[in-house]
């Protein structure tokens, strides 16, 4: 029987008898051991068991010596390594221990009253000590955004056990959100915009299945931004963002779909997310949406007015961009018209549920925004 105390950090062992258990063996664990698990893990026909330390988010792994305690038993008994051996034979079925580790074996018992092999000399294994453990918290709690490389040698550590360490102190990578940077009028005018949604979503919740959203993206031969260096290390999420300028000369997509749209749905109940750029608001391309979408176009300073620098309200920037992005540029296209391809054969294959779901979500987004009085969302989801 194996006995778990959480309160001493330990477990006994009972072995059993015929008149119930006859003795007790104790070891030391973790803190807040929970769990565990009795085999035969190295094959050497012993039962070994390994216990679960929840509070140190370590396991505890002890190799059977029941072998061994019935070998010293045995010979306390007849004090003949042969009869021993012998006897050894006879119950486990398999080649007994050469008659000098027998004695070897009694002899260790008899000097250190154990059967268990000493530790061995030299440097420790393990350096997952409480003091390399603080002076890693404090590390990273004075500097998150340090590598683990760079931490690893200022702290005379190697990476795997710095890694090691870092995970039983609950350290995890948080990347930074890349963000628009807000004007000083845009949270207002985001609220304003969430508001008219959402009332018109409270009368009909159909609505978000009538909206074309719209846009354009900039797709280039040399990928997309990489930010895998930039990671900072906490318990619990910072939610840092960096904030910047978008606008950036480049290529872009965007494709007359009208015809798409009547194909698909209902114009006279359809609204019309368009993009603002100047070269898109021209008066001549106003008065086709107010003609074609009556009052039911999305533009800046149209009848429904979009909050400009706000990618995180509209699903074709917070996810359809983002998606088709990581699936072209996960090969590597070295002319345009392999770009080109690439990218009208993701836009393709995408599934519909996926745009469906995301078109969705929009609403949660949209309360979300108010409740933030009109700051960036992306890092709270």
């Amino acid at each position: 029987m194996v006995v778990i105390s959480n309160d001493t950090g330990s477990i006994d062992i009972l072995l059993g008898s015929f008149e119930g258990f006859a003795d007790q063996y104790g070891y030391r664990t973790g803190s807040n051991s929970q769990c565990v698990v009795v085999g035969n893990f190295d094959n050497d026909a012993q039962l070994d068991f390994v216990v679960v330390n929840r509070g140190a988010s370590t396991m505890s792994i002890f190799r059977g010596n029941a072998e061994r305690i019935e070998i010293v038993k045995r010979y306390a008994i007849h004090q003949n390594a042969a009869e021993v051996a012998r006897q050894f034979q006879d119950r486990y079925d398999r080649a007994p221990p050469a008659r000098n580790n027998i004695l070897n074996l009694v002899r260790k018992f008899d000097e250190t009253g154990s059967v268990e092999d000493e530790p061995r000399s030299g440097r420790p294994r393990s350096v997952s000590t409480d003091e390399n453990r603080e002076h890693i918290r404090v590390a990273f709690e004075e500097s998150p955004e340090t590598s683990t490389r760079r931490a690893s040698l200022g702290l005379n550590l190697s990476r795997t056990s710095l890694r090691r360490m870092m995970k039983e102190l609950g350290l995890k990578p948080y990347r930074p959100h890349l963000l628009h940077d807000l004007s000083d009028d845009d949270p207002d005018r985001r609220c304003e915009f969430a508001d008219i949604f959402l009332n018109l979503v409270a009368d009909d919740s159909s609505l978000c299945d009538r909206i074309v959203w719209a846009d354009e993206a900039t797709f280039k031969l040399n990928g997309h931004v990489n930010r895998h260096n930039c990671v900072y290390y906490a318990v619990e999420n910072p939610h840092i963002v960096i904030t910047q300028d978008m606008n950036a000369l480049g290529v872009t997509l965007n494709k007359e779909i009208l015809p798409a749209i009547e194909s698909q749905m209902n114009l006279r109940k359809t609204f019309h997310m368009h993009d603002g750029t100047p070269a898109h608001y021209a008066q001549s391309v106003r008065d086709f949406l107010d003609r074609t979408f009556p009052n039911r176009w999305i533009c800046r300073r149209g009848p429904i007015d979009w909050p400009a620098r706000s990618p995180d309200l509209t699903p074709t920037d917070f996810f359809l961009w983002g998606f088709i992005k990581d699936r072209v540029y996960g090969t590597k296209h070295r002319t345009i018209q392999a770009l080109k391809d690439a990218i009208i054969t993701e836009i393709r294959d995408l599934p519909m549920e996926f745009c469906r779901r995301a078109c969705q979500s929009v609403p949660e987004r949209w309360q979300l925004c108010k409740d933030l009085e009109g700051e960036h969302i992306e890092q709270y989801l």
